[in-house]
C-alpha cells in the first residue's frame, strides 16, 4: 500500500504544502504587468528587485522581468528565470496573499536559488508593506 503525503499526514503533524506552481499564480497580461509598474511599490535587493501590486485574487502571483540588459544570451537569461521562479514556488505560501510580484534582476551577478528564496521572503513583504503605507497616506500614482 502506497501512500501520497500530500494526501493524509499522521495525527499531531500539520498536513504538507502543495509546492507545485499552477498557471493562476502568474502574471501574463500586459496590463497586469503595467498596472504593476505604475502603482506598484519596489524593493530593491542584491539579487533581485521586487515590484508589489494590489490584485483581486486571493492568492500571490509572479511576474518575471529579465531583459538584456545583464546578459546578452538567452541561455543565461532563461536560467535567471528559472531561478527565480523556483525562489517564487518555494516561498509563495510565506508571501502575503492578494498582490503581484514582479521580479527582475538587480545585478549583473548570477544568482543562486539559496539568495533568491532568502531575498524574495524579505523582500516581498518590505514591498507589500510600502504599498501599503503608499495606500494609507492616499497617495495615489500620477
Amino acid at each position: 500500500m502506497t501512500t501520497d503525503p500530500l494526501q493524509s499526514a499522521p495525527k499531531g503533524q500539520a498536513t504538507p504544502r502543495r509546492l507545485d506552481l499552477p498557471r493562476e499564480t502568474r502574471v501574463v497580461r500586459a496590463s497586469d504587468f503595467e498596472r504593476a509598474w505604475k502603482q506598484g511599490s519596489r524593493a530593491r535587493g542584491d539579487v533581485l528587485l521586487v515590484v508589489a501590486a494590489a490584485n483581486e485574487l486571493p492568492l500571490a502571483r509572479i511576474g518575471l522581468s529579465v531583459g538584456k540588459k545583464f546578459w546578452k544570451r538567452a541561455v543565461d537569461r532563461n536560467r535567471v528565470r528559472r531561478i527565480f521562479r523556483e525562489a517564487f514556488r518555494l516561498t509563495r505560501h510565506d508571501l502575503p496573499p492578494g498582490h503581484d510580484y514582479i521580479l527582475v534582476p538587480a545585478a549583473r551577478v548570477q544568482p543562486t536559488l539559496v539568495g533568491a528564496c532568502r531575498e524574495l521572503a524579505h523582500l516581498g513583504p518590505k514591498a507589500v508593506a510600502r504599498l501599503r503605507a503608499k495606500a494609507a497616506e492616499g497617495v495615489t500614482p500620477p
